[in-house]
């Protein structure tokens, strides 16, 4: 049996070029049998059913170099499998992550999505899922509004975030977000002006059932606005409640445009802050 000194130098490979060369065929068949068989979408769904989610998808194909690519895609959220999607793409890639060649099997995901990019990477570790993501240049104007809630939203958004839980339940979950947002135009209520940002800048913390607004900070031609607070998450967005301080600095021309909204507060736009508290969707305002 040779010597590790033996077989950590140069003159041993030479005299064994046949060994290692099988050996590096060996490797690579390996990797290409594993990547070719890899199962993406059973990895995937079982990745994100922890989190609460699932993915369906019309149709499969291959991917070049590796991978999969999953046509018609819909995020759903398990609680509510009837209702509307939570994201759709038109294809979704799929490529398996290093770890899967040493059994720790994770899933990387790149899609067009409303307009921009996203980017993802989902890893199952034991009991433990975690998520990391990137978007680029989202449309918010694509992106589906449910019409009963009044709303409407345009503008250009970008972030990222990781996030990881235990289980599917709110009491295992926590992770970080930061979304940048530019010219953005949100109508708060239907008929009355919307609320315009040249650039809005918000970090967050999901703790639990608790997402915390560590920092929301924004500037636009009517106004710049700051922000903190809670926001306490519900089985639906009508059960979930809200804790937010934030101070509004109108332009003089936000003073015009916005004269009817602001007519709803209780006191003038003059740096004292306003608190938002209770339903997210219907806050009363102190």
């Amino acid at each position: 049996m040779p010597e590790i000194t033996e077989v950590l130098s140069l003159d041993y490979w030479r005299d064994h070029a046949t060994v290692a060369a099988y050996a590096a065929a060996g490797l690579v068949l390996f990797v290409i049998f594993t990547i070719g068989t890899f199962p993406y979408d059973r990895a995937l769904t079982s990745a994100l059913v922890p989190l609460g989610f699932k993915v369906s998808y019309d149709g499969e194909h291959p991917a070049f170099p590796v991978g999969a690519v999953l046509d018609g895609v819909k995020l759903v959220n398990l609680e509510q499998p009837g209702g509307p999607p939570l994201l759709q793409s038109e294809a979704l890639k799929l490529t398996p992550g290093l770890g899967t060649l040493i059994g720790r099997p994770g899933v990387g995901l790149r899609a067009d999505l409303y307009g921009g990019r996203a980017h993802a990477t989902v890893r199952r570790s034991g009991g433990l899922t975690t998520l990391t993501f990137d978007l680029t240049n989202i449309d918010l104007s694509r992106y589906p509004i449910p019409s009963k809630l009044g709303t409407a939203l345009k503008g250009i958004v970008s972030g990222s975030g990781n996030f990881e839980t235990a289980d599917s339940t709110m009491q295992a979950q926590k992770g970080n977000v930061v979304l940048d947002a530019r010219d953005l135009d949100l109508v708060v209520i239907r008929g009355f002006p919307g609320l315009k940002f040249s650039k809005l800048k918000g970090s967050f913390q999901i703790d639990q059932a608790t997402l915390r607004v560590n920092a929301l900070e924004g500037s636009g031609p009517d106004m710049t606005v700051s922000g903190s607070g809670l926001i306490h998450i519900g089985p639906t967005l009508a059960s979930s409640m809200m804790e937010l301080t934030l101070r509004i600095t109108p332009t003089m021309a936000g003073r015009i445009h916005l004269a009817a909204l602001f007519n709803f507060l209780p006191h003038p736009p003059d740096g004292r802050p306003y608190i938002f508290h209770g339903p997210l969707l219907m806050p009363a305002v102190s």
